[in-house]
């Protein structure tokens, strides 16, 4: 539901603005400062998130592709990812957290 909610929102914008309007209005928000705190916050949490999706790739290729799919469309990509990923890991949160590092419990 979360995803659809975003899905909508985000089709609306670019309809009324535009693909090419998001960075400048990402940047620009930054002279007001509790926008700026946040979108300092966001930008964090999708550097770290696409991070983690590169650690975990069985392959550096795919880890790129998901981080630069993560930072470019945020959520849309994520709440996907997450939701893909847990299904893979079957419900394993070692294997949820890892991927392909997490060994087997003995």
């Amino acid at each position: 539901m979360a995803w659809l909610g975003l899905l909508l929102v985000s089709v609306r914008a670019v309809r009324q603005m535009g693909a090419g309007t998001a960075g400048e209005v990402f940047f620009a928000d930054f002279a007001h400062p509790w926008r700026a705190q946040f979108n300092t916050d966001f930008a964090i949490h999708l550097l770290l998130v696409a991070a983690w999706m590169v650690y975990r790739a069985r392959s550096w290729v795919t880890g790129l592709l998901c981080a630069f799919c993560a930072v470019s469309f945020g959520g849309l990509f994520t709440l996907a990812y997450l939701i893909v990923a847990s299904f893979r890991a079957g419900g394993n949160p070692r294997t949820m957290l890892l991927g392909h590092h997490a060994q087997p419990n003995f």
